[in-house]
């Protein structure tokens, strides 16, 4: 296919606030970018998307649930506040206050995008045009970068970011099998957050929802090797452990 037409699909229900438009080697080939210098584009995320492979290092760190997508069913996410528009994660600068960053943050601005072209699905590299790091000039002194060459191909940063997409859209896709999974298994239960907080007038986080344990215990034999098999197990224990984080 064509540059920046990609073999892939987006799975990313994460209501953000972006304009993500596709980029095309002939109209934004001159065009390019600069790179993100903070984490305040996040600010106001309450939860981030999770991936399995994730798991090991992010639940060190963060409360892991799930939530609803808008297109119907949950996800796997790490919980970033308390109240909905408050990411506590990010300060006043921008900066990203613990070591492991989620993934999830690690592509912007680009996004995988799904369009049709003569009838036929195609996959696209958007890029956030909300985010304000838009070139149209890009300026090499500046370390702008440019998203294609003279020829239309990408760039080689261009490229390690869609290898970076490419690789994190296969273990999105596992990643949501195995969220069906446990939907499938009825191991979900609402999670209300009934903890104390400094400012009671605030609304907590709500439709969150979390592993039922005492129905996770009665599953038999061969529906838990069922379940480990996809990596469905591995997200309920973590998500169980998690919780005293709160």
């Amino acid at each position: 296919q064509g540059p920046g037409v990609l073999t892939c699909m987006e799975v990313d229900d994460h209501p953000m606030d972006h304009q993500y438009t596709p980029l095309d080697s002939t109209q934004h080939r001159q065009h390019g970018w600069t790179r993100q210098p903070d984490f305040l584009f996040a600010r106001t995320d309450v939860v981030s998307p999770l991936l399995l492979a994730e798991i090991p290092y992010a639940s060190a760190t963060y409360v892991l649930g799930f939530a609803q997508r808008p297109a119907g069913g949950y996800q796997f996410v790490a919980l970033l506040g308390l109240h909905p528009g408050e990411n506590l994660f990010v300060d006043g600068a921008g900066r990203w206050l613990r070591e492991y960053i989620p993934g999830y943050y690690r592509g912007y601005p680009f996004r995988i995008l799904q369009g049709q072209q003569s009838g036929q699905t195609v996959y696209l590299l958007g890029f956030d045009q909300a985010s304000g790091l838009y070139r149209e000039h890009p300026d090499a002194e500046k370390a702008d970068e440019r998203f294609f060459d003279d020829a239309g191909e990408l760039q080689p940063l261009t490229r390690k970011v869609v290898e970076f997409l490419q690789a994190r859209t296969k273990s999105e896709l596992r990643t949501q099998r195995a969220v069906d999974a446990l939907d499938a298994a009825h191991l979900f239960e609402p999670w209300p957050l009934a903890i104390d907080v400094p400012d009671s007038s605030r609304a907590l986080l709500t439709g969150l929802q979390r592993i039922n344990q005492v129905a996770l215990n009665a599953l038999d034999a061969t529906a838990l090797q069922q379940l480990r098999d996809s990596g469905a197990l591995a997200m309920a224990y973590a998500q169980l452990f998690c919780q005293p984080r709160l």
